[in-house]
Order: C-alpha cells, then sequence, then structure tokens
C-alpha cells in the first residue's frame, strides 16, 4: 500500500489533491485526525487513497498511531445535462479486515440556479469477516451551494443494520448522523469546517458534537 500514494501521484499528474483533516468529539473527548489524496485521472474516473490515524487514549497528537486505510473509485455517468449517476466502490483496511463499501449516488445540478447541487446515495457497508455485524445500510441526503469562494454543504445520514442484534444506537438498529461543512477557497487552498450531530455509543441514547477542521491543497 506504501507505493499506491506514489502511482496515484503520477497518474493524476495535475489533477491530484491533499486534504488534512483533524477531529474533536465533545462528549467522548476523543481526538482523531485522516489525510485524504486524491484525484481524477479521467474526466469521469475518480480515485482516492484515505489514511486514519489517532492516539490510543484519544488524546491530541499523544502517540499517534496509524488506525486504518480506506481506498475509493467512482466512475461518473451523465445522465443528462442536470443528472449524474456515480457508482463507487470504497474499501476500507483495518488490521486484518477489510469493509466493503459499494455506493450509488445520484445528484441533481439545476442549470437554474448555479452552484446548487441535490444527491441521494445508498451504500452498503459489508465486513466478511462478522456475523451479526456483517451488512449495515446507510442512506444519505446532500445539499450543496457554492457561491464565489464560499461552499456549503449539509449531509444527512440514516443507519440500519440488516440483523437485529447488531445495534448501532440506543441497543437499536438504527442511527443517524447530521453534518454542515462551510469551506472557504483562497487559490490552491480550501480551508473548511464541520460540526456533526452523532452518537456517543450504540447502547447509549447520548448524542454529541463533533467538530472537524481540515485544509485542502489541489496540485
Amino acid at each position: 500500500m506504501v507505493a499506491l500514494p506514489v502511482s496515484m501521484a503520477s497518474f493524476y499528474a495535475s489533477a491530484i489533491s491533499v486534504d488534512f483533516r483533524h477531529e474533536y468529539k465533545n462528549d467522548s473527548q476523543k481526538h482523531a485526525s485522516r489525510m485524504k489524496m486524491g484525484g481524477s485521472p479521467t474526466k469521469n474516473l475518480s480515485m482516492s487513497l484515505e489514511l486514519k490515524f489517532k492516539s490510543p487514549t484519544g488524546g491530541f497528537m499523544d502517540g499517534v498511531e496509524a488506525t486504518g486505510a480506506e481506498i475509493d473509485t467512482g466512475y461518473k455517468f451523465k445522465l443528462a445535462d442536470e443528472w449524474e449517476l456515480i457508482p463507487g466502490m470504497p474499501v476500507e483496511f483495518s488490521g486484518d479486515n477489510a469493509t466493503y463499501k459499494p455506493q450509488l449516488r445520484l445528484t441533481y445540478k439545476p442549470l437554474s440556479v448555479d452552484g446548487l447541487s441535490i444527491s441521494a446515495r445508498y451504500r452498503l457497508d459489508v465486513k466478511p469477516h462478522e456475523s451479526v455485524k456483517r451488512f449495515r445500510h446507510r442512506y444519505t441526503a446532500n445539499l450543496g451551494y457554492k457561491h464565489n469562494r464560499w461552499a456549503y454543504a449539509l449531509e444527512l445520514n440514516q443507519y440500519y443494520a440488516a440483523d437485529g442484534n447488531y445495534h448501532l444506537y440506543d441497543n437499536g438498529r438504527s442511527n443517524y448522523e447530521n453534518n454542515l461543512t462551510v469551506r472557504y477557497s483562497q487559490g490552491k487552498w480550501s480551508p473548511w469546517f464541520e460540526v456533526g450531530d452523532v452518537s456517543v455509543s450504540a447502547t447509549s441514547d447520548k448524542r454529541e458534537l463533533r467538530s472537524r477542521v481540515g485544509i485542502k491543497y489541489q496540485f
């Protein structure tokens, strides 16, 4: 996997981007970070590699260790002037295990409103090494708007476990997560900030604030 970023960089040439993100969960008081590299070698094909790392105790940059990686590939089909269909296949690696995430996204960009995009995505999380926790459905709705150098995004996620004994939130098989992101672009740099409403654990009904700050550089 070490050789992959090198081949990606040479393959993408000028299309590559690097995005670094750090997050903090308010109630859990846990930190985590990730770095994502990606781009489009062709007009419709996109590829990315994401590296995840955090402290074993959840502290801020305290003995940070790599916790996993994710490779993502997607292909965009232009259905009409305003519609796009994007199938994709993220694969997440953690330890000796892999999680496969086949997904399908439909995006609508009305020509009458410049900068507006609306999309819906279905994703199935598949963990072949698990029994009860093997399948989880994820439904996502996105609303985005770009104006000059500013970009705003709202994301709503709904999770549903295929097995009734697979608890996601409050000892139940369903969960939800909502995120609001603001991004500012200046040249090749794009700093951004996100706040999210996430669950604390699978056995509790408690929710917490997750704050993320990141910066993206486009080559």
